[in-house]
């Protein structure tokens, strides 16, 4: 018994550094994690209402989407019942978890804001570096998804570069997935940005600028699609469009499903087959929920209010809020 004492004891020694780094990174992220972080831990802590809006009772706007939606609607010229819960490189499938967390946690908002980058109607691009990676859903969710998305064989799943091994990694913060991050950090060389950057994000509940140039005439993405892509993501991400539209429905909340701006250069360059193929789907979403706001025009913005090729900013984002503001929520 001695002997097999001191075996385990030294086994457990030799295992000390593998678990003090699984214990860092679970529980100091803002130490290493890039600047994209912040965000999305604003949105976790809005949406299991852990802050300020736990109990308010005046959120009666909240905007869901992608960077797009992040960048180019500013709560605070909106209203003071406005919270963005918006995050960069998002689709309905963590806005779907995201606005059923904030509902059962802070309540049932009036209206919500959806608002996608088209691309991202097909396109998963941020399920394992970002969603799974800063750990968003519930573990039984992200499960969840991941079968989801085997099973319709997603492209997000099937790409050949990960499997159900690289998100074990991730939900047990297993250093093959997080050391890289921390060395390159220098272990907590990224905490006051973070920390500049989040407290920020609370102060413009939840807005954020992703491009800061005074004009860019670049092309965005979908000015080079030449039509809808319909397989790989499409299948899974429209599954939950559905079951965002499913849970507005049941709560009676009001939808306003609105398209983001694009640059002058980037509108011109639109593919027509590809634009009748977007707004049919867009009509389609309509028809399914039978009701609230679909909209089935883009803005067309002059260059110069676009902080980069697809994100307004800051005179644009002012610009768009104010005419978003006087249509709907005047």
């Amino acid at each position: 018994m001695k002997k097999t004492g001191k075996f385990l004891a030294k086994c457990l020694l030799a295992l000390m550094p593998f678990i003090m780094m699984i214990l860092y990174t679970a529980f100091f992220p803002m130490g290493y994690m890039d600047k994209e972080y912040p965000s999305w831990k604003y949105t976790k802590e809005e949406q299991k209402g852990s802050t300020k809006l736990k109990g308010s009772g005046t959120v009666n706007t909240v905007i869901i989407g992608d960077s797009r939606a992040m960048a180019d609607l500013v709560p605070a010229g909106l209203g003071d019942d406005v919270v963005n819960l918006a995050v960069g490189g998002a689709t309905s499938v963590e806005m779907y978890y995201t606005l059923k967390d904030h509902i059962e946690n802070v309540g049932v908002p009036e209206t919500v804001v959806i608002m996608f980058a088209p691309f991202h109607y097909s396109y998963m691009d941020n399920f394992w570096t970002r969603t799974a990676y800063f750990h968003h859903l519930k573990v039984t969710d992200v499960i969840k998804v991941y079968a989801e998305g085997r099973k319709l064989r997603a492209d997000t799943f099937e790409d050949g570069e990960h499997d159900l091994f690289d998100l074990i990694s991730r939900i047990l913060f297993l250093p093959d997935s997080y050391l890289p991050a921390i060395l390159n950090s220098g272990f907590f060389g990224r905490y006051d940005e973070n920390i500049s950057e989040y407290d920020k994000i609370i102060e413009q509940r939840g807005h954020g600028l992703f491009g800061t140039m005074e004009g860019c005439s670049d092309l965005n993405y979908e000015a080079n699609y030449t039509g809808m892509k319909m397989d790989g993501d499409h299948p899974l991400i429209d599954k939950y469009m559905k079951k965002i539209l499913d849970l507005c429905r049941e709560n009676s909340v009001n939808i306003i499903l609105s398209q983001p701006p694009m640059n002058e250069t980037s509108y011109a360059a639109l593919d027509a087959d590809y634009l009748s193929q977007y707004f049919n789907y867009i009509e389609g979403l309509s028809s399914y929920y039978n009701g609230g706001v679909f909209e089935t025009s883009i803005p067309e913005y002059e260059n110069r209010y676009f902080g980069d090729s697809s994100h307004l900013n800051e005179a644009g984002a002012e610009k768009y809020t104010a005419a978003f503001y006087e249509r709907y929520l005047k």
